[in-house]
């Protein structure tokens, strides 16, 4: 039936505004959660990264509501922590279940068998890592961004996903304190804001689109796919 209604969609053009609304209603509850739950959660996933001798920081929204708004961002509907690739324990995925993590699904490059970003359930929010790799003098993260006239069922099957790669100056990590957890973050938070948000970041934008920004967020030829 899905199916049925997804190709009845697509063929009077209203996927797109159909899929945008009921992310809307998605985020605005996945939201709510985030102010009950979001805090233990990010919590436990600091304890997980502790327990195995890893290191997780805040990246993307997480470190933007850090930084700007010293919490989280009203809206924002999960967490959003990056974790260095040639870092990560071997047992981290096995931790982060023993700590009530379910992994639900990974985004990878099929050409390269390159995992680049995970996402883990914690008490039905999401927890999405974020895999950064090293580049000269800057490290990037890989964004998988929506087919451009497919659902994601069939993309997944077919050509995948476009994808984007937002780079960041290469820098170390230390703690410091968010609403009372010790957290990681980069130590140049500015230039890594100002790369994935321009310079504008600490002014809040409705519907904001890197597009109609100058970041370091820049498309590649690289598609890729879902786990689910």
């Amino acid at each position: 039936m899905r199916d049925f209604i997804v190709n009845i969609l697509v063929k009077l053009g209203l996927y797109k505004p159909a899929v945008e609304c009921i992310n809307r209603v998605k985020f605005k509850k996945q939201a709510r959660r985030m102010q009950q739950y979001g805090l233990e959660m990010l919590s436990q996933a600091e304890k997980a990264f502790g327990a195995m001798g890893g290191k997780a920081f805040l990246t993307f929204g997480c470190l933007l509501g850090a930084y700007r708004e010293h919490g989280f961002i009203n809206y924002d509907p999960d967490i959003d922590l990056g974790v260095m690739a040639d870092e990560l324990p071997e047992n981290y995925r096995e931790t982060l279940q023993q700590y009530g993590f379910e992994l639900y699904r990974y985004n990878y490059i099929k050409e390269s068998d390159t995992i680049f970003e995970e996402t883990y359930l914690y008490k039905n929010l999401h927890l999405d890592i974020f895999y950064y790799f090293k580049d000269g003098q800057d490290y990037y993260s890989i964004i998988q961004r929506k087919h451009e006239t497919k659902d994601w069922k069939e993309a997944n099957v077919t050509d995948g996903f476009p994808c984007d790669r937002s780079y960041v100056p290469a820098c170390d990590f230390e703690i410091t304190d968010f609403l009372g957890v010790k957290v990681y973050v980069p130590q140049d938070t500015d230039g890594w804001l100002r790369a994935i948000y321009s310079d504008s970041y600490m002014t809040p934008i409705k519907n904001w689109n890197a597009k109609d920004y100058k970041t370091r967020i820049v498309h590649t030829q690289e598609r890729s796919y879902r786990s689910c």
